[in-house]
């Protein structure tokens, strides 16, 4: 990322946080014994694909493979999904960074349905949530219909308004959140730690998913469209109103922006444009990332 693009995302975003009106969601290991059959775990040592020690994440027991209620366990081997190949395996099984899987216990091994990982070393002090959205958006900024659920727990999901990842460890979404927004839209959702602070999630850990790898990516497919062109700048916003508005770090240079306007179940649509005026929205197909022209400056 070129110290303009970054400068530029900085400034269309905007900083400043709410205080905390609330005490912090620290981890408890109050709660009852979860479902075996489906839960995140965290991966304390791994032997690739051998045997491992894994443990509960936010600290609540489960039965494990001997028997016996324990919030770690230990499992004679792991699976993954069909598509998580080498380079996946390496990233969420290499201890490179701090995985959590979800999955359930098959016999003595942990079967891993889903797998997320964070760029690097170190877990957050508070507890990990998952945000998900609402399956469809009619308008900016989107994804919307935010809810943050505690993982492991049965408990009802709480509404926020939005994510702020100015205090996250991974500065690959401090500069760029709409990357949270697209795990957030995505069915396997966005894993991070924090605490809500006046309605919005203050990220601490962001975990990106490694696997099942999507057919699809609308987002990547989108800014491959939009910034084809000699545009010096090239920023993806949250709303159409902050892009037609955003300042350019170099007058002399021009600013090609993407913002993510609509979701149903098959597309995902975007506006992109230029400096102050949009020029195209299109649809990004989630079956086969095919693009289709809806309207035109």
């Amino acid at each position: 990322m070129t110290t303009r693009f970054a400068l530029a995302l900085i400034l269309a975003l905007g900083g400043g946080c709410a205080l905390d009106d609330g005490a912090p969601d620290l981890t408890s290991s109050d709660e009852a014994a979860v479902d075996s059959s489906n839960l995140y775990v965290h991966l304390d040592t791994t032997n690739r694909l051998g045997a491992a020690t894994i443990s509960v994440v936010n600290g609540y027991k489960v039965r494990c493979p001997d028997g016996h209620p324990a919030s770690t366990c230990h499992v004679s081997a792991l699976t993954v999904p069909a598509s998580c190949g080498f380079e996946c395996q390496d990233g969420l099984l290499g201890g490179q960074g701090e995985s959590i899987v979800r999955g359930g216990f098959v016999g003595t091994t942990f079967a891993i349905a889903a797998g997320h990982d964070t760029w690097e070393r170190g877990l957050g002090t508070y507890a990990v949530y998952r945000i998900t959205a609402a399956p469809t958006c009619t308008q900016d900024p989107c994804p919307s219909g935010l809810h943050a659920q505690k993982l492991n727990t049965k408990a009802a999901a709480t509404a926020i308004t939005s994510v702020d990842f100015a205090h996250s460890n991974d500065p690959n979404f401090v500069l760029d959140p709409t990357r949270g927004d697209d795990e957030i839209a995505a069915s396997a959702g966005l894993l991070v730690s924090g605490h809500i602070v006046s309605h919005a999630f203050r990220a601490d850990r962001v975990w990106r998913i490694e696997a099942p790898i999507a057919a699809c990516d609308p987002q990547l497919v989108a800014r491959s469209h939009a910034f084809l062109g000699g545009a010096s700048e090239a920023v993806q916003f949250r709303t159409v109103a902050v892009a037609e508005r955003a300042p350019r770090t170099d007058p002399e240079t021009s600013l090609a922006w993407l913002v993510r306007t609509a979701e149903t179940a098959t597309t995902v649509e975007f506006t992109a444009g230029l400096d102050d005026l949009w020029d195209e929205k299109f649809l990004v197909s989630k079956s086969d990332c095919s693009v289709t022209t809806t309207a035109e400056h």
